[in-house]
């Protein structure tokens, strides 16, 4: 990009992306080589819920033990009743969750990732979900076309999220788990998933008409040199030393604070010291790697710029 489309794009009030060639190298790879399907661990998987299916089945006999006993406990007398309803009730939870678990555990596999030069393939086996490359697009708001993000309800994993055409011409987002499972009870993860992945971003950089921008936090993510397109493990391997380095501030604060003090300045200093170690920690490892920040697109022959 020139100097002149750089200060307009800055006048404009626009995020300028980074433009970077996908090595040639990359790209003969990329046509030579066939799909690219994930291969799930269902032994992991089977052995997880084996777990879970043997610890509440021993919660159960626990609980049902207790209720035995309860009946020649004397300090137990006048509060029977009571007693026995929520032994009943935890009892009643840990079948249900026995029962829940074994169910998953006979239900395992039959989940398929699978990136070829036409699309993405996921979930059920059955009735996969399908995106093609030439429907994706750009995003209509945001700087960002494809980006990681963590929801409320999968808080302990990051989503893909990028963009297709729906109906009437509106954007319509596309989330995947970056585990590429949308069912963990059925397999908890794939074995080649870093494979299957740098393939997805591979295709999501090269096949659609328009040029994708992509956020530079995706890479972390998934593990990636955008430039090289090789494993790159060590930032994302930091951001969590990083985030938990973070915790340490409201640590402190919530350990060396008198007693007898007013819990509203308690809970002003945690805020601040969170606040101050989730920034520390964003500046660390901006610090580190200075090239993984901002918006990156990728210069192809299958991808020229809208």
């Amino acid at each position: 990009m020139t100097a002149p489309a750089l200060a307009t794009a800055a006048e404009a009030g626009r995020v300028v992306p980074r433009v970077l060639a996908v090595p040639a190298d990359v790209l003969r790879e990329l046509a030579r080589r066939g799909p690219v399907e994930g291969v799930p661990d269902l032994v992991t998987t089977r052995l997880l819920l084996g777990c879970g299916v043997l610890l509440f089945v021993l919660t159960a006999l626990a609980i049902a033990a207790g209720l035995v006993l309860l009946s020649g406990e004397p300090n137990a007398r006048g509060h029977e009743v009571p007693v026995t309803l929520a032994m009943l009730a935890l009892l009643a939870v840990a079948c249900g969750g026995a029962w829940y678990v074994g169910r998953c555990l006979r239900r395992v596999g039959g989940m398929v990732v699978r990136v070829d030069a036409e699309g993405l393939r996921w979930g059920d086996a059955a009735s996969p979900q399908a995106v093609g490359w030439q429907a994706l697009g750009r995003a209509r708001d945001g700087p960002y076309d494809v980006r990681t993000e963590y929801v409320s309800s999968d808080a302990l994993q990051k989503r893909l999220v990028f963009h297709r055409a729906g109906q009437g011409g509106e954007a319509a987002q596309v989330r995947l788990p970056l585990t590429l499972s949308a069912d963990g009870s059925r397999v908890l993860r794939f074995r080649n998933r870093a494979e299957v992945l740098r393939a997805l971003l591979l295709r999501l950089a090269t096949e659609p008409r328009s040029r994708l921008r992509f956020d530079a936090e995706v890479f972390i993510d998934a593990g990636i040199d955008p430039e090289t397109w090789t494993p790159m493990p060590a930032p994302r391997r930091w951001l969590w030393a990083s985030t938990l380095g973070a915790l340490v501030p409201p640590a402190a604060v919530m350990a060396c604070w008198p007693l007898g003090q007013h819990t509203g300045w308690l809970v002003l200093a945690m805020l601040l010291a969170t606040g101050l170690g989730a920034w520390a920690a964003v500046w660390f490892v901006l610090q580190r790697y200075p090239g993984l920040q901002g918006v990156f697109e990728f210069e192809t022959p299958a991808g020229p710029a809208a």
